[in-house]
């Protein structure tokens, strides 16, 4: 298994460890909004896009040379 599919999958299991955690953690609120809904919302799926673009090698000079 690849490192960049197991942080995929890591991220993906950091919901539910969230709403699983002690003291109801994942209904803790931020600006009005479950810490879930930001995690599951926003930071998950930045991560995804980060972890996907350094897995891949993706830089932002690549776009440069393409031209």
């Amino acid at each position: 298994m690849s490192r960049g599919l197991l942080g995929l999958l890591l991220i993906l299991a950091g919901l539910p460890a969230l709403f699983l955690a002690p003291l109801e953690l994942g209904a803790v609120r931020i600006a009005g909004v479950s810490l879930g809904w930001w995690y599951g919302g926003v930071v998950a799926p930045l991560l995804a896009f980060v972890l996907t673009l350094v897995s891949l090698g993706v830089s932002p000079d690549d776009s440069d040379r393409s031209q």
